[in-house]
């Protein structure tokens, strides 16, 4: 009988003790046509180049009523971010098919970003408000230029009249 209990003991002891999870098999090294089908896919779920710059319009928008409102640190934030999403959006599409060919738009875009964002960078700092509607001003020609050499002439920019950002308190 004591033999008995202690093989019921030991099997239930079997039963309610944690199974050793096995090893994980190391994943098999990448093949030239994994990799292709990847990209394929990552190809196939990346946001586009106006989405890319509807990022920028968000920030550059902002960036307006930042600067309305004097807050200096904010309007450097905004600046900033307008020049690190224009960037992004040459990372996305670098060039654009056009009726004459590709029209190259990194070179039009580190034009914008060294003459007319410089200048707002350069009056954000002075905390300058009219030569920051100047240089915002000249920003968005430069950016309405872009637009037209991209045979998308419908894009056209004004001053904007409300934030991108509802939620953002733009007063100091």
């Amino acid at each position: 009988m004591y033999t008995r209990i202690c093989a019921m003991i030991v099997s239930g002891l079997v039963c309610v003790m944690p199974l050793q999870a096995a090893e994980p098999a190391a994943p098999a090294p990448p093949t030239l046509e994994s990799l292709q089908a990847d990209v394929t896919r990552l190809q196939s779920i990346m946001p586009g180049q106006a989405f890319a710059m509807t990022q920028v319009a968000y920030n550059f928008s902002n960036l307006w009523f930042a600067v309305q409102a004097e807050n200096w640190p904010l309007a450097q934030f905004y600046a900033s971010e307008t020049k690190v999403r224009l960037r992004g959006a040459m990372r996305v599409q670098p060039s654009r098919k056009i009726s004459s060919g590709n029209l190259e738009l990194t070179p039009i875009a580190t034009a914008l970003e060294t003459t007319q964002l410089a200048a707002i960078e350069q009056s954000i700092t002075a905390k300058d408000k009219t030569g920051f509607v100047a240089g915002y001003t000249g920003m968005m020609h430069g950016c309405q230029g872009c637009h037209e050499a991209s045979e998308k002439p419908s894009l056209k920019l004004h001053i904007p009249t409300m934030p991108a950002e509802p939620m953002i308190d733009f007063a100091r």
